[in-house]
């Protein structure tokens, strides 16, 4: 298990990579654990990385959600695709100082063998995990197990299980989407459109009715991530070769599209003292 590692001001984060007969099916499996200070007591956005992710967390911390009508806290749920004008703001609370978490980000064909449930289901959601019986079993599970390696070995255990006994359909826009993680240069709805040989109205419905959202906007999400991901990637990025490699038209649309979601231009932003912002997603405080 390929394993990389963050410390951001007393904070660990840790990416593991599933093993083979899984990386279809997970993209990363992620471990948070603050070191020494106790998290402030301070809201934040999570911005949508365009995945399905389950998140478990231990010692009776608790993720706060709130958006304009609803409060929720979950120590364990499923987050679907958020679109990136979502208005959900973030708290972490802990019992005490100590924080320890773990996230599973699937790959959108691992929505449909290992959990069974279609993308649309979860957009715009946050699911408890109550609600699905295999799953809140194994985070009791879990949950008394001490060791890092044997958490991941019962995860593992599991996930194979569970592509084993089902026999779930993979949606239509898998495909589509797949494809979409290879291509570079400008990218487009008309674009993803003519690759397919498909009118731009077909593909807007299988967007909408399969995924519940826009294509335009899963497009932007896409492009926002992997700009995101680049920018935090070299000592100094070069803002041309990101413009291209993430399929922006070209640099004033790119630096538009970031400051309309951060509120400030990327190169002020990499300026600040937040430091880095993108581990398995950017940040906005």
């Amino acid at each position: 298990m390929q394993v990389k590692e963050n410390l951001l001001k007393n904070f660990r984060i840790k990416a593991l990579s599933p093993p083979s007969g899984l990386k279809p099916y997970i993209n990363s499996y992620y471990v948070y654990e603050n070191l020494a200070e106790p998290f402030r007591n301070n809201f934040f956005r999570a911005l949508p990385n365009g995945r399905v992710e389950l998140f478990f967390l231990f010692h009776g911390s608790q993720i706060v959600f709130q958006d304009k009508k609803h409060k929720q806290r979950l120590s364990a749920f499923l987050a679907g695709i958020f679109e990136l004008s979502y208005p959900m703001k973030i708290r972490i609370e802990t019992n005490g100082k100590k924080f320890t978490a773990i996230s599973i980000i699937f790959t959108h064909m691992g929505v449909n063998q290992l959990l069974g449930i279609n993308l649309y289901e979860l957009t715009n959601r946050v699911v408890e995990t109550d609600q699905f019986t295999d799953i809140n079993r194994q985070y009791e599970t879990i949950s008394k197990v001490e060791e890092e390696k044997h958490l991941f070995g019962h995860l593992n255990t599991f996930f194979l299980n569970q592509l084993n006994m089902n026999n779930n359909h993979t949606q239509s826009i898998i495909p589509i989407l797949n494809h979409l993680e290879k291509m570079t240069g400008f990218l487009s709805v008309g674009r993803l459109a003519h690759e397919f040989q498909i009118s731009y109205k077909s593909l807007y419905r299988l967007f909408v009715d399969e995924m519940g959202i826009s294509p335009k906007m899963y497009l932007k999400i896409h492009r926002f991530n992997r700009a995101c991901y680049l920018l935090d990637s070299g000592a100094k990025p070069n803002i041309t070769e990101i413009v291209y490699e993430c399929g922006y038209h070209d640099q004033p649309h790119f630096i538009h599209e970031f400051k309309s979601i951060m509120k400030e231009s990327p190169r002020h932003y990499l300026r600040s003292d937040r430091g880095k912002f993108y581990f398995n997603r950017p940040y906005a405080l």
